[in-house]
């Protein structure tokens, strides 16, 4: 039986269980464009904005500034927008957000600004908190159990490929039309995603329960955060992941310039390496006759991602860098597929608006610290020394979470309550 909690839906029945990947995708095919378009709009719109924005101020500090505000009103709203999204429908929130991006981006057009620009960014960064929770919170109301690793990995397969596509077409369209055209086309593509959310065959489940008030939702939203055991292991990992990844993220592009001595123009080789190894993994796990655990999935990605890092700290050609690249996006694949499965199987779906939209802001929190920390480090040890700390890092929360899925084990077959549930 999954975590009680205030605000848990019911009136639907069991998330269905697919017999067939083929009924998988036609139940979660909606969502999933939708999810891709939106994915593919945000990187559209941040490069572009980024050049424009440099091009009008020339000031690198105007540029990170930009991603700053973008984080800020989410760490300021985080307990309300959670509870937003658990007591509202679902899909109505992914079809408004992506209306509401739409409209930002389209505002954009008819005047153009730094000031503008920042104030889009503060709405864009509270829609995209928005977006990510709600895809991730509405997954367990439209998959069976057994099927979340596979949705899971078609969402970070679509970010992968975003992540790839992205610049390119954002590119092509400064290129061909100037930044104006990359603002229509991001519009456009916003206003498509929304559209697509219509087509989502999902009903909004009725509470247990008598609605309670939406303070009511969001303090027992904070208990459920900072007292739900299953919760708080999955977050130490998640963030030893993040502080392991995030820490080292930022400071790749020096260690192949710098410590390397290779191009600089390496780095996108070393990106899309990464990006196939996301990929691979993805697709091994949607291919699979029955989804692996996602204790497993948390296990081995950790190790490879670990494994990884450890290969970058000694890498002394492109292949061997190339190679450990690879290995770091297979890891990627499957690790956060494991925490989010992990989350959306043991907690009620009531919940889960809250529970990952405040996962998002920890996690995002210990990357941007963690990027502080190791470019102070970095200028006394070297960037070897960095990585291999985040290899340490991150194979530490893969013991971890591997001594975690042992004690639930024994204590499921000695009859004693499991963690996260009753």
């Amino acid at each position: 039986m999954r975590s009680a909690a205030s605000g848990e839906r019911t009136g639907t029945g069991k998330s269905p269980a697919f017999s067939s990947r083929r009924t998988l995708f036609k139940a979660l095919g909606p969502l999933l464009a939708a999810y891709s378009l939106a994915s593919l709009g945000s990187y559209i719109f941040d490069i572009g904005i980024i050049v424009e924005l440099y091009r009008r101020t020339g000031s690198p500090a105007a540029v990170g500034g930009y991603f700053i505000i973008q984080f800020l009103p989410a760490l300021l709203l985080t307990p309300a927008l959670g509870t937003f999204i658990d007591r509202w429908s679902r899909k109505r929130i992914l079809l408004w957000t992506n209306l509401a991006r739409a409209l930002t981006v389209g505002v954009l057009l008819i005047h153009l600004s730094v000031e503008t620009i920042y104030a889009a960014a503060v709405l864009l960064g509270i829609c995209d908190e928005i977006y990510a929770a709600t895809a991730n919170a509405i997954g367990p109301e439209l998959a069976g159990p057994e099927d979340l690793p596979r949705f899971n990995s078609l969402l970070s397969a679509s970010d992968s490929i975003n992540l790839i596509a992205g610049p390119a077409i954002a590119g092509l369209c400064v290129s061909l039309g100037g930044t104006r055209a990359s603002i229509g086309a991001d519009a456009a593509v916003f206003a498509l995603a929304a559209l697509l959310v219509l087509l989502m065959p999902y009903r909004t489940p009725r509470k247990a329960a008598e609605a309670a008030g939406f303070l009511d939702e969001m303090k027992e939203g904070l208990r459920i955060v900072s007292g739900e055991p299953v919760v708080q292991k999955m977050l130490l990992v998640w963030g030893l992941l993040l502080a392991g990844v995030g820490s080292t993220g930022s400071l790749i592009v020096v260690f192949i310039g710098g410590t390397m001595g290779l191009p600089a123009e390496k780095y996108g080789w070393v990106m899309a390496f990464q990006g196939a190894g996301i990929i691979t993994g993805s697709v091994w796990i949607m291919s699979r006759k029955k989804a692996p655990r996602p204790g497993r999935l948390i296990l081995l990605g950790m190790t490879l991602i670990g494994v990884g890092l450890l290969a970058v700290s000694a890498a002394g050609t492109l292949a061997v860098l190339l190679g450990a690249y690879l290995l770091i996006g297979l890891g990627a694949a499957a690790a956060p597929n494991g925490i989010r499965s992990t989350l959306q199987s043991e907690l009620d779906p009531g919940v889960l608006g809250r529970v990952f939209i405040t996962a998002r802001f920890v996690v995002n929190t210990v990357r941007t610290l963690s990027i502080g920390a190791a470019s102070l480090i970095a200028g006394i040890t070297g960037l070897r020394v960095v990585f291999a700390a985040a290899a340490l890092c991150v194979l530490l929360g893969g013991s971890a979470a591997y001594v975690m899925g042992r004690r639930a084990g024994k204590a499921e077959e000695s009859g004693i309550n499991v963690i996260g549930k009753n």
